[in-house]
């Protein structure tokens, strides 16, 4: 008896929190609105998120970040992620062909991604803009020069 009296307030909250959602904001598109979970995570911050690296929203489904990269020839891994890397926001590149980042040329993303990190050579010491493009049916990654 002293055990199912025990089990009754731990069945109602399960039963309350199995109703609970976890409230996502949209679009005017529709799609998630990515600008208050994704960070750019990569080798230049050890793969960490920092307030720096947030993405902020620059169009309906485009979003941008920006870091400073050193030209030594070697190149950078890096996804678009959120603090948990759960799917859903955890994006690499969808095939091989999209692994390697060229300035100004877009690579399409997968957002359930593991292992696939896009890499990265910087051609000159500077500042880079890194883009989330989500506008399409698959989303897409950009690299250019900071302005």
């Amino acid at each position: 008896m002293l055990n199912k009296i025990a089990l009754v307030p731990f069945v109602a909250l399960l039963a309350v929190g199995g109703c609970a959602t976890t409230e996502q904001t949209e679009t005017a598109s529709g799609k998630r609105d990515f600008s208050e979970v994704l960070y750019l995570r990569g080798q230049f911050n050890w793969w960490d998120i920092a307030p720096e690296y947030k993405v902020k929203k620059v169009g309906d489904d485009l979003y941008r970040t920006e870091v400073s990269l050193k030209a030594d020839g070697q190149p950078y891994g890096f996804k678009f992620g959120n603090a948990t890397w759960s799917a859903g926001t955890n994006c690499g590149y969808l095939s091989e062909e999209f692994k390697t980042i060229k300035i100004g040329e877009p690579a399409k993303a997968n957002c359930s991604a593991v292992f696939e990190d896009f890499m990265f050579t910087p051609p000159e010491t500077g500042t880079y803009a890194f883009f989330f493009d989500n506008s399409g049916e698959t989303p897409v990654v950009l690299v250019k020069p900071a302005e």
